[in-house]
């Protein structure tokens, strides 16, 4: 909402809000180079304080906002090979001498790379996990439908990688806050105890010391999806299922073939 007061004058009066004001406020934020899906957040976090006043008060504000968002470029999560992956979690698992951030990242942040690997689950919904979800003896953690994307219940399979994760994730928390119903919660003293909500700046910074090209959190879950589809006898079916897909399309379209998977396409012709 900070850019958003910063930009219209105190004192404005909202009952004259108008489409040029909106025009105005766009035109600012791009020129500030500001991405459109940014302004887009910004001008519904806007539209959604007039729509709250004009319900729960005797205002009736005029909400000029509509039709004014701007077109956003959609993206895809970048599908890292396997290698990258590895350099990515070396980098998470390293900690410069007296770089505090780094000692409190290293004993989180490799385990969430692996268990995004490993599990297809999205970034919320294993920040979000709690340990009472977890099954250890079934080997399985369980999604509830407020906790997905999709609203839909499902058990995620656990293999052997994300089972030592989530183990040394218990051992943390055993040895420091034993009560803690998250899995991933903070070691730093300023945040002791509590969840992790976001690994955006500590996932980049690995991203940067592993010197790979750009990737967020969701490029975990993207490279589970395309390896999970390319293993030898994988079933497509399946993979929705453990992803947590509605439909075959959805997950048809995380699948990248790997340069050297087409090579050996053309390699096998006759």
């Amino acid at each position: 909402f900070k850019p958003i007061l910063m930009f219209y004058p105190e004192g404005k009066a909202m009952n004259s809000f108008s489409h040029d004001d909106v025009r105005g406020y766009i035109q600012h934020r791009v020129e500030q180079g500001i991405v459109n899906a940014t302004i887009n957040k910004e001008l519904s976090v806007l539209s959604s304080a007039i729509k709250w006043c004009n319900s729960n008060t005797d205002l009736e504000l005029p909400n000029p906002i509509g039709g004014k968002r701007l077109a956003e470029e959609e993206k895809e999560a970048r599908c890292l090979s396997v290698g990258e992956f590895h350099k990515l979690l070396d980098a998470a698992k390293f900690s410069e001498a007296g770089h505090n951030q780094n000692k409190y990242t290293r004993q989180y942040l490799p385990e969430f790379l692996i268990l995004g690997f490993t599990t297809m689950m999205r970034p919320n919904e294993m920040l979000k996990l709690e340990w009472n979800r977890v099954d250890f003896a079934k080997r399985t953690v369980e999604l509830r439908i407020q906790d997905t994307k999709g609203k839909q219940r499902r058990l995620v399979p656990l293999n052997d990688d994300a089972m030592a994760a989530l183990k040394r994730l218990r051992r943390l928390c055993d040895n420091n806050f034993k009560d803690t119903p998250w899995v991933f919660t903070h070691t730093k003293p300023r945040f002791f105890g509590k969840r992790i909500v976001s690994v955006a700046k500590v996932f980049q910074a690995a991203v940067e010391r592993a010197g790979i090209d750009h990737a967020t959190p969701h490029s975990l879950r993207h490279t589970s999806i395309t390896e999970g589809v390319h293993v030898d006898g994988a079933n497509v079916v399946d993979i929705s299922k453990v992803a947590g897909h509605k439909n075959l399309q959805t997950t048809m379209r995380y699948v990248h073939t790997a340069g050297e998977r087409l090579q050996d396409v053309v390699a096998n012709l006759p």
